[in-house]
């Protein structure tokens, strides 16, 4: 007698329906009590106020009417603190539905009997609180997927590790709650998933890789021990992808004690922040705080200044290449950004307590309140030990109650009696119920009238200087763009300061240009950051936020030493996470820094780490050899593409602009009828970009969806996309057409990162074009290598 045992397929096809089965219950479950909610809270919303007793009567009366509101409003608040909760419960459940687990392991304790573990975005409990039918990815046990193969493996868990044998690793593909692939695997991750994954079209959104997180990126998101982890990444190798599952992983191992609003990532630029806006929610955690380096500037200096940002910057020396005011400017973006000028503006800081800030006088209709000697004296006066934050906090006091003296000494002035009589009913009104309030307008009392002229006065005094008053609690008393001018005004104050005594080639012009610009209420970029530190060490840091404790920072090898060394002095208590790729150092700034600009040496050793992603997952085998080429030999060394193969690489050369236009229409088109999603059009400036968009939209169809991506873009939009270089920065496409790779855009050594970095943009297809000879960094051009 024979018997048809069911094969390892079948049985997973009959597991996965009963884990279906459990995920509709409780879908079924969360839907009904949603609709309950729902009902809840419009039921409450529409009879509020009919629920309210209201009585005014007396004093009792209105505190239980303002008692009874309260009441409502908190009944209201948790029925949609409950809505929210089930609305949230109902969209995870959705997703697991969709793809419920992505992975199995069988693991034996030593001692004990194989456990079967499956694995998912998310964790599938049964109603019996006990049952595991699926573990969340970010469970220490799941680590052993992501870690080992089979035969002995170990995990750890906040008491220590435990230790046993790996007996099986299972991958699934399940779509729509269809198994549609399944593996066995002794890898890490088996290659079939990944190329099934990284053969799929580009989003424009980043998608979440739990699925097909490798073992050194494991180790970035699970990493607890170091206070200072620098990711240096290969382009593709899902740095930014490991950053954000970091983030996932430390929200649920820490969630008694970590949120989302204590983890700050700087992007960087709007598009990029836009593009991995949807990773988190997709693994049910909320988003952290997102900004742009920019932002952070714009809101420090931006309200008096026009602040030149770093995309204006690149722009401007690109138009001022080869000429002696651009060879100057890049001179000093250079200096000002690095460590010799973050140690001489700290030594500058030691000075100042001792002398030399510079204060605004306070002045109301040009008569002089507070002058900038007194407060410089006041200033002064306070222990130097005692710090910034103490001496700008007294001095705020100080001038608190200088203005409110101020108010007094008006009482009789002439301006205020005038202006009290033009004062509207409303505040006669207020002045007349605060002297009844006091206890005026009796018989017996003859200063009534005089009460209320006073205290119209009084308000007319304070709105008058309510403005100095706002300034003065903003600590805008002190002048810090003065006290940064005095460092460059002075020769021999910046020889004392600078850590070597030595004055940086071009100080002179540095000089000059910084003025200038002042003169026009203009701050250029390399002078935003020393300068916006220097503002908040003479306030004390009064607005670190010390409750992040977490910084992340993207693309890190496009920050200037100095910018690094400020971010840690922001965020004292923070551990700091940086990732980037040195062959992707695009900005002046930090073209000298050796990629990183000083990250490494921000906290010691001993707290810090150091890792390397070297696969190139995004790219096909012959895009990552052809981008390699771009790089010169050492640079491109520890590159590996991962085994997945397509189309090469082409190289067109045309004599005009037209011909550009009309070769990459029509591949274009081509393109978007193989199906390709997104495709990115990358030109080397905003200009460049703008005349591409322009020209291209005049040769291509009408139906073909368009868009020229700014700076401002917060989102990348489907279809063909025309950006300039540094806003593909984190991005990638389906397809990539390089706008005129030649020699004359392209043809400089500081050009050859700039053009690696836009060729690995793409997964799939790599079209360069070039208006005349190409540039020598591309292969078959003919030029050196």
């Amino acid at each position: 007698m024979s018997y048809n045992f069911p094969s390892p397929r079948e049985e997973e096809e009959k597991r996965l329906l009963v884990v279906l089965e459990q995920v509709g219950k409780r879908m079924r479950k969360e839907m009904a009590l949603l609709g309950e909610r729902r009902g809840d809270v419009v039921g409450i919303r529409q009879e509020f106020w009919d629920d309210v007793r209201m009585n005014f009567s007396d004093s009792s009366e209105v505190a239980e009417t303002w008692t009874s509101i309260v009441q409502q409003a908190e009944v209201l608040a948790e029925r949609e603190r409950s809505h929210r909760m089930a609305s949230e419960a109902v969209e995870k459940l959705t997703k697991q539905f969709d793809t419920p687990y992505f992975a199995r392991i069988d693991f034996a304790e030593e001692g004990g009997e194989a456990e079967r573990i499956y694995i998912g975005r998310a964790s599938l409990v049964g109603e019996d609180g006990e049952t595991f039918y699926v573990y969340d990815w970010r469970a220490p046990v799941s680590s052993l997927f992501y870690d080992h193969e089979p035969g002995p493996a170990m995990y750890r868990v906040p008491d220590g590790r435990i230790e046993g044998e790996l007996e099986l690793k299972r991958q699934f593909v399940i779509r729509a709650g269809q198994m549609k692939h399944m593996f066995d695997t002794s890898e890490t991750v088996g290659d079939e998933i990944l190329q099934a994954v990284l053969s799929e079209g580009s989003d424009t959104a980043m998608k979440s890789i739990v699925a097909t997180i490798q073992k050194e990126q494991n180790g970035i998101i699970r990493d607890e021990r170091h206070k200072l982890l620098v990711v240096q990444g290969a382009a593709g190798s899902g740095k930014t992808s490991a950053a954000l599952q970091r983030i996932a992983y430390l929200l649920y191992r820490f969630r008694e004690t970590l949120t989302p609003e204590q983890i700050i990532l700087f992007s960087p630029n709007p598009v990029f922040k836009g593009y991995i806006s949807r990773v988190l929610p997709d693994l049910g955690e909320a988003n952290m705080r997102q900004m742009t380096f920019r932002e952070l500037i714009e809101a420090r200096l931006g309200r008096r200044f026009e602040v030149e940002d770093l995309f204006s910057q690149t722009e401007a020396l690109d138009a001022s290449d080869g000429a002696p005011e651009g060879e100057a400017r890049e001179q000093a973006v250079k200096y000002k950004g690095s460590e010799h000028f973050f140690l001489t503006t700290e030594n500058y800081l030691k000075r100042l307590k001792q002398e030399g800030v510079r204060f605004r006088t306070l002045r109301f209709r040009d008569k002089t309140i507070a002058a900038e000697e007194d407060i410089s004296q006041q200033f002064y006066a306070v222990q130097a030990s005692d710090g910034f934050a103490t001496r700008a906090a007294y001095v705020k006091r100080w001038l608190l109650e200088r203005l409110k003296a101020w108010v007094d000494s008006q009482m009789g002035e002439a301006w205020l009696e005038e202006a009290a009589e033009l004062v509207d009913q409303e505040d006669i009104q207020r002045a007349y119920v605060d002297v009844r309030r006091s206890g005026g307008f009796h018989d017996e009392v003859f200063d009534d009238e005089e009460q209320m002229s006073l205290r119209l006065k009084r308000k007319v005094a304070e709105e008058a200087i309510a403005p100095i008053v706002k300034a003065v609690r903003s600590y805008r008393f002190i002048d810090a763009v003065a006290t940064y001018r005095m460092l460059f005004e002075s020769r021999p104050l910046f020889a004392y300061c600078a850590p070597d005594g030595k004055l940086p080639k071009g100080w002179e012009w540095m000089n000059l240009r910084l003025e200038e610009s002042l003169s026009r209420k203009r701050i250029d970029h390399e002078d935003a950051t020393p300068l916006m530190y220097l503002s908040e060490a003479l306030e004390g840091f009064r607005r670190v936020e010390g409750s992040i404790q977490h910084v992340f920072v993207d693309e890190a090898q496009d920050y200037s030493p100095f910018q690094a060394a400020f971010l840690r002095r922001r965020y004292p208590r923070a551990r700091m996470t940086v990732l980037g790729d040195f062959n992707q150092a695009i900005y002046v700034q930090s073209q000298d820094s050796g990629g990183f600009g000083g990250w490494t040496r921000l906290m010691d050793a001993g707290v810090s780490s150091v890792l390397r992603l070297t696969t190139s997952y995004r790219s096909t085998e012959e895009i990552v050899a052809y981008t390699k080429r771009i790089l010169l030999p050492e640079d491109a060394a520890n590159i590996a593409p991962f085994h997945r193969s397509g189309e090469k690489p082409t190289l067109a050369v045309c004599e005009d602009g037209g011909e550009l236009g009309e070769r990459m229409a029509a591949d274009i088109a081509q393109l978007l009828g193989r199906g390709y999603g997104t495709i990115g059009v990358i030109a080397k400036t905003a200009r460049d970009s703008g005349d591409a968009a322009a020209l291209l939209k005049e040769i291509l169809a009408e139906d073909i969806p368009l868009t020229l991506v700014t700076g401002g873009a917060a989102e990348l939009p489907k279809g063909v996309s025309v950006l300039p270089s540094y806003l593909a920065k984190g991005i990638e496409f389906d397809a990539v057409l390089v706008w005129d790779a030649s020699s004359r855009r392209y043809g400089q050594e500081k050009d050859r990162k700039l053009l690696y970095t836009v060729c690995t943009r793409a997964l799939h297809v790599l079209h360069v074009y070039s208006i005349g000879e190409a540039s020598p960094w591309l292969p078959g051009s003919g030029g050196p290598r």
